[in-house]
């Protein structure tokens, strides 16, 4: 009887046909170039098959591999619903609820329906992951999460998986009281980002938008290909930074609220708005009491 695939090999061809880029691919599943081409490899002894070709539009799959991929994906979700099942069999039944979500959505959303979640059902138990993700919804589909809450704009490939988007909300941008900036007010982005930025890794959204504030120009993508300056998933480790400093810090009002209260940051009153964008992602074969009733709760509350 035939072996079950690698896992490693079947995760890179299916992050590899996401990418369409060995370099990057190798990155997002954060290993080795060498590494991941062994993988590759791997998957395509497997198969019997060339599974990717290289065209001027980068790595593209070949039919054999497109068909190769359909298998992979529902392979992955199979396999991902079985370890699912078994990790929560061995907790004797506790709907240990796995979140991942983006530092703008930690304070802003997370920690309300938590605090929700707990004092409805004091049983509750979750392992939350705050993290910029490039790749929030490959941590979806092999079970790494249950849900993900986080910035979605450029993902190409949402098939499987249920999608909420979030009411647009404001962000804003703080700095020590001192700082020349609110002299200025209101201040536009391109005067805002004339100074130095803290901020947590910034997705394509991000980028695009404040570049084509910026002038839509090379100069202007240029600059935002080297912002921020400092950069940390960690907002209590930025506004320390911001207190301290005239790095400017950008975010939700409630990662700063407990630092404009103590008086060491204030927000810099902008001219322009710049909103999130933000949706809960789940897979669509995925629900178990503690994911359902979270889910309901982000339907109701943060969205239209």
């Amino acid at each position: 009887m035939r072996t079950v695939i690698d896992r490693k090999a079947a995760k890179a061809a299916l992050i590899l046909a996401q990418h369409g880029s060995f370099s990057l691919s190798a990155e997002v599943m954060e290993t080795s170039a060498a590494s991941f081409s062994r993988y590759i490899k791997q998957a395509e002894e497997y198969a019997g098959q060339s599974l990717f070709e290289r065209s001027r539009l980068g790595v593209l799959p070949t039919p054999a591999g497109k068909a190769f991929l359909k298998m992979l994906v529902t392979l992955e979700d199979s396999i991902s619903q079985f370890e699912e099942g078994a990790e929560r069999l061995q907790q004797d039944g506790a709907n240990l609820l796995k979140i991942g979500c983006g530092p703008l959505a930690a304070r802003a959303v997370v920690s309300p329906l938590v605090s929700q979640m707990l004092e409805e059902h004091p049983e509750f138990r979750s392992r939350i992951a705050v993290r910029a993700s490039k790749e929030p919804l490959s941590a979806l589909r092999t079970g790494i999460l249950d849900v993900a809450i986080s910035d979605l704009t450029h993902t190409p490939d949402v098939s499987g998986i249920e999608v909420l988007v979030l009411k647009k909300r404001k962000t804003a941008f703080w700095a020590r009281p001192q700082h020349p900036l609110h002299r200025k007010a209101p201040a536009t982005v391109a005067e805002i980002f004339s100074y130095p930025v803290a901020t947590p890794y910034l997705p394509d959204y991000w980028r695009s938008l404040i570049a084509r504030l910026l002038g839509d120009n090379q100069d202007a993508y240029e600059r935002v290909s080297r912002m921020p300056q400092i950069e940390s998933d960690d907002y209590s480790l930025l506004n320390d930074i911001a207190c301290s400093t005239d790095l400017i810090c950008g975010g939700m009002p409630e990662d700063f609220e407990q630092y404009r209260r103590m008086g060491l940051l204030k927000e810099i009153q902008s001219v322009e708005e710049l909103t999130w964008n933000i949706c809960a992602a789940r897979r669509s074969s995925a629900g178990f009491p503690a994911l359902n009733t979270l889910w309901d709760k982000i339907a109701d509350q943060f969205c239209d």
